[in-house]
């Protein structure tokens, strides 16, 4: 498992530690450079003082360089050496070419009065830097008439580099050592910086552990101090555990609800049995027992039937099949269906359909389901000769199905929003057995499996109307359900 952590420290260890390694890198070079710089101005100074002891005589050419003031040119093992030519002959060599008799320094031509900066191996076989000038020896003004009859020197001054090397060693040891400390250092720096700041989290954490789905009260809701990026975290598990207590509360109420339902049915089943095995020779009993055992029976299967249907609605596991279908001939059919039940069905529901397009691309079992409850419960809840006006209109949107009907029954608000709830019927007494309050909740799935937008709203006290708003402008260009 990824730690974010971990994965901070890191990435934050990175990026400093680049930059922390590019300043060092240009730390390093500028000290280099500067120490170079330094080393080639301390070799120009020994090479211009050096062209100060020439001087000219009417007796020639002198070199007056006395080894006391200047011992590094001597002949001990970390000597540095020089050596002077006039023309092709060699005017003068340090002591410490004494010993390397065979050996001769770096010469070049250049222009006169310039300098060249080379690295040279010594004549001792050490590593070194040279200093090559071609100048003018000074002479003096009684003897400026000379001047045409002396030549130029080169003047070739050689140094040990070692010291050198070993400063920027060094250098560069210190560099990297204080850049390896930094970056520790500043790794422990993030990850106490990282810990400190998932403090809050980490007690959202532990807030969200002791989380009871049972309790009331919003569990996640604190009074210490809050932070912006972790409300919004806050705020949507405030919302997640609410509407997990409402699931649990829903699932509470409809096991209760499904147990009342089916309790009843089964009471009477046992009843029924037990007084036919009591009195079996009972005509009265005997008679219809069988019948109304069925009957019992068939009650409890709508009931689970119902039950199967809206838990079906719920997971969207119908399958839907979009197919053009004629909405009056839909509506015909479902009102046929119903006559049974409803004698004066055809004489209580009033068609209005103002709809432009009598067909629609619509899932045949959806709609007839939807339409089948939607009748089913405005002729059951309202009055035995009401009427009951369904108006069907149509637009750039879609189709509009609406039905009202009056109540036999006043509801309230409190009501008007449960009515949609599984097995929840406004009829307190339950005193119809064949109504589960199960109509409304599966024509509310179906329709949003199907897309469509239902609602209902109450006219007056005594008066409801659904509507159910069947969008055309996706079936149409898709195809699709």
């Amino acid at each position: 498992m990824k730690s974010l952590t971990t994965n901070l420290a890191n990435t934050m260890t990175y990026v400093v530690s680049a930059i922390l390694i590019l300043v060092f890198f240009a730390i390093d070079i500028s000290i280099d450079n500067w120490v170079d710089a330094e080393f080639d101005n301390a070799l120009t100074d020994k090479s211009n003082y050096l062209k100060t002891l020439v001087k000219v005589t009417p007796k020639g050419t002198e070199f007056d360089f006395s080894g006391e003031f200047m011992p590094e040119f001597g002949s001990s093992t970390k000597a540095s050496f020089f050596q002077l030519w006039q023309g092709s002959n060699v005017f003068e060599r340090s002591e410490s070419l004494t010993q390397y008799s065979d050996a001769n320094l770096l010469k070049k031509d250049i222009p006169l009065n310039s300098a060249v900066f080379a690295d040279v191996v010594l004549p001792d076989g050490r590593d070194g830097r040279a200093m090559v000038s071609y100048f003018e020896p000074q002479i003096p003004k009684v003897n400026r008439a000379m001047i045409s009859k002396v030549e130029p020197m080169w003047l070739t001054i050689a140094i040990t580099t070692e010291d050198l090397s070993q400063i920027s060693v060094i250098i560069d040891s210190t560099l990297g050592i204080g850049l390896l400390l930094v970056i520790v250092l500043i790794r422990w720096a993030v990850i106490k910086v990282i810990y400190r700041g998932l403090t809050p989290l980490n007690e959202l954490n532990m807030s969200l552990k002791t989380v009871n789905v049972n309790e009331k009260h919003i569990p996640l809701s604190s009074d210490s101090e809050r932070y912006l990026e972790i409300e919004p975290i806050r705020t949507e598990l405030n919302k997640f555990v609410k509407i997990s207590q409402q699931y649990l509360q829903t699932e509470k109420r409809i096991t209760a609800d499904i147990a009342h339902e089916l309790k009843t049915p089964i009471s009477e089943l046992i009843s029924l049995s037990e007084i036919y095995i009591r009195y079996p020779d009972d005509e009265r009993i005997g008679g219809s027992y069988k019948q109304d055992v069925l009957s019992i029976s068939l009650r409890m299967k709508t009931i689970v039937n119902n039950l199967l249907l809206l838990q079906q609605a719920s997971s969207e596991s119908i399958n839907l099949h979009c197919q053009p279908i004629n909405i009056n001939d839909l509506m015909s059919r479902v009102i046929d269906e119903l006559a049974f039940k409803y004698s004066a069905i055809h004489a209580r529901l009033i068609i209005d359909n103002r709809a432009a397009d009598k067909n629609y691309l619509i899932d045949e079992f959806s709609l007839h389901l939807i339409l089948t409850n939607l009748f089913d419960n405005a002729l059951y809840y309202s009055p035995a000769k009401s009427m009951i006006p369904i108006r069907l209109t149509s637009d750039s949107q879609g189709l509009v199905i609406s039905i009202e009907n009056q109540l036999l029954t006043c509801i309230n608000a409190n009501d008007l929003e449960r009515l949609t709830l599984p097995l929840f019927q406004a009829e307190q007494s339950r005193s119809n057995s064949d109504r589960h309050g199960l109509g409304l909740a599966i024509v509310e799935n179906v329709a949003k499996l199907n897309g469509f937008t239902f609602s209902f709203e109450l006219v007056s006290t005594d008066k409801i109307m659904f509507t159910l708003s069947i969008p055309v402008k996706a079936d149409r260009e898709t195809g699709l359900c």
